[in-house]
């Protein structure tokens, strides 16, 4: 991957990750719209369907990285997906439950670096692209994950 690329990459997840905490900041729209829009979301991606293509496609890149590739051997790549699915369906207002093990618990004594964690984003970033998703979604999709990043690194 070019450096400018990479860059490009973690300025976008860097920009998803500031909307985060502007949104959260302002306050602006109540939990009922909130709802609605993760619930247009979900069914506007096109599901289940669509975050098990995305999340097969990123897990592939992500085992095969030489990074970060290590955190995960042992874990299945079926299990990680479906918890993954499970987690981002719930989080963007589907009809799923993720009842997995919390992200600190599951993390603990890792000690991800920031680093690591932007690899993986860029990971879903492109697999997000690969499938179609717009610049829009994507974004709408990390602002809802980007919480995640503070109960999996330095832990």
């Amino acid at each position: 991957m070019s450096t400018y690329l990479h860059k490009t990459r973690i300025t976008t997840a860097v920009i998803a990750l500031l909307f985060t905490l502007l949104g959260g900041i302002s306050g602006c729209s109540s939990t009922q719209t909130a709802k609605q829009n993760s619930t247009r979301l979900y069914d506007e991606i096109g599901g289940n369907k669509t975050l098990n293509t995305v999340f097969g496609v990123a897990i592939n890149r992500i085992y095969k990285d030489p990074v970060i590739g290590h955190y995960f051997n042992g874990v299945p790549k079926s299990h990680l997906r479906k918890q993954l699915v499970l987690q981002t369906c719930e989080l963007i207002g589907g009809p799923c439950v993720y009842e997995g093990k919390a992200m600190l618990e599951t993390h603990k004594d890792l000690n991800i670096k920031e680093r690591e964690f932007y690899i993986l984003v860029e990971y879903v970033q492109g697999a997000m692209r690969d499938v179609g998703l717009t610049y829009q979604q994507e974004n709408q999709i990390l602002q809802k994950l980007a919480p995640i990043k503070y109960e999996t690194i330095y832990l």
